[in-house]
């Protein structure tokens, strides 16, 4: 019924979910680029419609808020939050009465530039895994951020210049909010810097920030994209700290990984503790899990769930670690 091939499709359903190559119809559940391709028509929220097309250009679009149930291409369907980042949407399906839910990435954490996930009872439950191991459990979000915010103030006592190193779209936008907030001074990538043009359209407010000038940096904060960690924007900075936002900052050597002075563990996914919620609280009678840890799946079954890895023929591409993390910002 349910198989997964360059994105998600459920037998008999006229549209994809999340395809990754050129389709007539797909639902998208956010902007990452990993997540898109250059469809016919779309179906989205009005945000990441306004966030795509700023990517790759003009698209027929079904746009619905959150919490508004239509019929799309003959099936009942509603988008609601997924907390991922700014318009990201789960999606509930009926199909004859079968409710079926597509998480698409997902947290249920607090967030400063997204609403908050929320969780839907459902028959078939399709979710993300990207941290589904035991390991990966993030500590408290207040304590994330005081933590940001102190190695900030550290760096700029020191008269050296404090480097972000956030994906353009997403924690860019939660790193900015966060330490313009604060009352520090922010100097954009240009990247981030029109991601955040496109945020503020929607209603998200930040303060204290400019697009990048090379010989404005004094007493600033730059936040620029993972991949411009060997550009000479950063490299050719004689004073700075660098660091780097990735929920892989759990990871022992995280800073030698990335090289990096520090590396914060801020992630717009769900951790391990949430995706386990996320799967009791739903209740279905089956579980499809893509993108992460196929020993997720062991965890759910031991819990009583009918729970199985979709991919390709059943395995999905789960090379998506951190030395491409590192060496591309796959979210540009």
């Amino acid at each position: 019924m349910i198989e997964y091939k360059n994105g998600i499709h459920i037998k008999d359903l006229l549209f994809w979910l999340d395809a990754k190559k050129k389709t007539d119809f797909s639902f998208i559940s956010h902007a990452h680029i990993d997540h898109v391709a250059r469809h016919k028509e779309i179906l989205a929220t009005e945000e990441t419609k306004a966030l795509y097309e700023h990517r790759l250009g003009k698209v027929k679009a079904i746009t619905l808020g959150y919490h508004i149930p239509k019929k799309v291409k003959g099936i009942k369907v509603e988008l609601f939050p997924s907390g991922h980042i700014l318009g990201s949407a789960q999606i509930l399906l009926d199909l004859a009465g079968t409710r079926i839910v597509y998480t698409g990435d997902f947290k249920l954490r607090k967030s400063l530039t997204a609403k908050r996930g929320e969780i839907k009872k459902c028959d078939i439950l399709i979710m993300e895994s990207t941290f589904g191991l035991p390991r990966y459990v993030f500590p408290p979000a207040e304590e994330i951020y005081y933590r940001i915010i102190d190695f900030v103030e550290k760096a700029l006592n020191q008269r050296k210049v404090p480097v972000i190193l956030a994906y353009s779209l997403g924690k860019a936008q939660e790193s900015i909010k966060l330490l313009g907030d604060k009352g520090f001074r922010l100097s954009l990538h240009g990247t981030v810097y029109n991601l955040v043009k496109i945020y503020e359209e929607f209603g998200v407010k930040f303060k204290n920030y400019e697009k990048y000038h090379p010989e404005n940096l004094k007493g600033k904060v730059l936040i620029t994209p993972p991949w411009t960690r060997n550009h000479k924007m950063v490299q050719e900075l004689p004073h700075k700290r660098i660091a780097f936002l990735t929920g892989w900052g759990m990871d022992n050597g995280a800073k030698y990984s990335f090289r990096a002075d520090e590396v914060f563990p801020l992630s717009d996914h769900a951790d391990f503790k949430e995706l386990l919620e996320y799967a009791k609280e739903s209740n279905p009678e089956k579980i499809y899990v893509v993108h992460g840890f196929k020993e997720f799946v062991e965890h759910l079954k031991k819990l009583g769930f009918d729970a199985e890895e979709l991919n390709e023929g059943t395995r999905f591409d789960k090379n998506f670690n951190k030395e491409i993390l590192v060496n591309y910002d796959l979210f540009r």
